[in-house]
């Protein structure tokens, strides 16, 4: 399955790295740093399918020799904190043949980078296995044909110049997914931009990828393995909630009792229905009783039963959607019934994921509480 993953870091000698030795790993290749006389010799690497250097045209010939080139901007830095390199690394869908994979990239770079006067060296690893990637080192000055300028192109740096590229990236491998005739898409916003309500999966890299493999686990693998179980219990959940809505009267209105038929409240372990927490929120957004009113309830006394962790998690994932929606302005101010089922979903699998961020227990009034 096709997916998105861009990512943007900097090469810098304040982390005690090197565009020479950055520049060998890549490749696969041997490199000698003429700053520091260390040698770095990684012709033994696997994996490396396809590697190139595309240059504007104004740069002279010596920049397509690697170890020259990456020489030249370690020459060129005399800081000992100096930013060296800007690297791009992005997952190339699978669905791609080789060749198809290397000439998406070779378009993305000449067309984003290339023609704004960047240098780029292009590593393409793992291509026939299931995290196909490419990692693109960047330089960050302009170049002619008499060498690096003097001073960095810092307007590389803008953030809305590193958002149309990573928009980009979706549209040109959509462009050859499609050319290839598949059905599958990516798509460079967030899951929430989207209106999916599931916890953004991590990108777990080469490395994780192999140890779990073998069956080592990882911080990182049980990360990724738990938000997979979660947003495939959601997803459950979610087809239940459709299946019966389809079959329900509408939601009670907020103006009528609150608490109608409680027995459709508590569903699983995971939340509450669909209905309620919309009512919910418009308890926080149109009464001083806030959390009281949800917490005296039948329905979340029911939950807490249930799952004493999901229903406090639950009345904070409530509160936090409350104060997003009150501090958005008019004109952004969304739908609210299918605006906080999608929120208030996400807000609880984000706090079922960090435990340490689980709400203390909600402290009750004296004498208020269950009626019986």
């Amino acid at each position: 399955m096709a997916i998105y993953h861009y990512s943007v870091g900097i090469i810098s000698r304040s982390k005690g790295r090197s565009a020479t030795a950055a520049a060998a790993y890549r490749a696969a290749e041997r490199i000698e740093d003429l700053r520091t006389g260390e040698i770095h010799d990684y012709r033994k690497k696997k994996g490396v399918d396809e590697k190139f250097i595309l240059a504007p045209i104004s740069a002279p010939d010596w920049v397509y020799n690697r170890e020259k080139l990456w020489n030249e901007v370690e020459l060129g830095e005399w800081r000992k904190d100096s930013q060296l390199s800007r690297e791009i690394n992005v997952a190339i869908p699978v669905e791609l043949s080789k060749q198809e994979q290397v000439e998406l990239v070779r378009e993305f770079v000449q067309e984003q980078f290339v023609d704004e006067g960047m240098i780029a060296d292009v590593a393409f690893h793992n291509l026939a296995s299931h995290n196909p990637h490419a990692h693109i080192m960047l330089t960050m000055r302009e170049i002619d044909k008499d060498g690096f300028s003097k001073k960095k192109q810092t307007a590389w740096n803008r953030r809305e110049l590193l958002e149309k590229q990573r928009e980009a990236w979706a549209e040109i491998a959509n462009r050859a997914l499609e050319k290839a005739e598949v059905d599958e898409k990516i798509d460079h916003r967030t899951l929430e931009e989207q209106g999916i309500n599931r916890i953004p999966q991590i990108h777990l890299g080469a490395n994780v990828n192999a140890m779990m493999k073998r069956g080592i686990a990882t911080d990182k693998g049980d990360r990724w393995k738990a938000i997979a179980e979660f947003n495939g219990q959601l997803a459950v959940l979610e087809k239940e909630i459709e299946e019966e809505e389809k079959l329900s009267p509408p939601p009670a209105s907020p103006h009528r009792t609150i608490y109608i038929d409680t027995a459709r409240a508590v569903r699983s372990s995971l939340g509450v229905n669909i209905s309620y927490q919309r009512l919910d929120l418009e308890v926080y957004l149109r009464t001083n009783k806030e959390a009281e009113v949800i917490t005296e309830s039948d329905y979340f006394h029911q939950l807490e039963e249930r799952n004493p962790r999901i229903a406090l998690n639950y009345v904070k994932a409530i509160a936090h959607v409350a104060e997003t929606y009150k501090s958005l302005s008019d004109n952004k101010t969304p739908n609210l019934d299918v605006w906080a089922v999608k929120m208030v979903n996400s807000q609880m699998g984000k706090f079922q994921l960090k435990d340490n961020n689980v709400s203390p227990s909600l402290e009750r009034k004296p004498g208020r509480g269950r009626t019986r």
